[in-house]
Parts: structure tokens; sequence; C-alpha cells
């Protein structure tokens, strides 16, 4: 089973003090330890922006993508592995700007994905 050691990762983390994100990556390692998955198991996906550097703070798989393109490279990934879980991370202007034609897309395949925004 992960522990949260096993989820670390050598990166140093460079988000400000007091940013939301530290609480959203704990949140987010202790959901993989409580839903049991192996590290083998997950993939993260994540744009450009704060929230994209939380692909070098898991010890799992990921990519860092491009601005707008969480969602096209989670659905490929998820399509491509079907057994994966995947999670996207997007900022709102990574999301809602640039990526929104993407969501509209994704919500009618309905690909079992998740995306976190913040």
């Amino acid at each position: 089973m992960v522990t949260l050691k096993d989820l670390e990762t050598p990166k140093t983390n460079t988000w400000c003090p007091g940013c939301g994100n530290f609480g959203i990556l704990i949140a987010f390692k202790k959901a993989l330890i409580e839903l049991g998955l192996e590290r083998e198991e997950a993939v993260l996906v994540s744009g450009i922006g704060c929230h994209g550097k939380m692909v070098n703070y898991v010890n799992v798989n990921g990519i860092h993508g491009i601005h707008g393109r969480v969602l096209p490279l989670a659905s490929g990934i998820k399509l491509a592995n079907p057994d994966m879980s995947v999670v996207g991370f997007a900022g709102d202007a990574d999301q809602y700007d640039e990526g929104w034609d993407h969501f509209s897309h994704a919500i009618r395949r309905n690909i079992d994905i998740t995306l976190i925004v913040h």
C-alpha cells in the first residue's frame, strides 16, 4: 500500500507561503492512499501555471502539458489506458479560457477522468 512518504518527490516546492495549493496537494495524496491506488495506477495531467507544478510534487506518472489542453491530454491517456486513474489539474484561465471548448467535448464523451480546477 502506498504511503505519504512514497508519494514524496525530491523537488523543492516553489509555491508562495500560504498558497491554497498546499492543501490541495496533501488532500490529493491522502485521496490516492484512501483509494488504495498504487503509484503506477494513477497519472496526473496539468497545464501551465502554479497548479501545473502539482505533477512535480506527487510521485506518480505525470505530464505537464500546454495551456488549456489538460482535458484532451487526460482523455487520450484514459482512452489508451482504460484501467488508469487519470486526474487533471487546471487553473482558472487554463480551463475556463483556453480549455473551455474541450470541457464540453469531455462532458459529451463522458470519459472517466477527474478534473480539479484551482
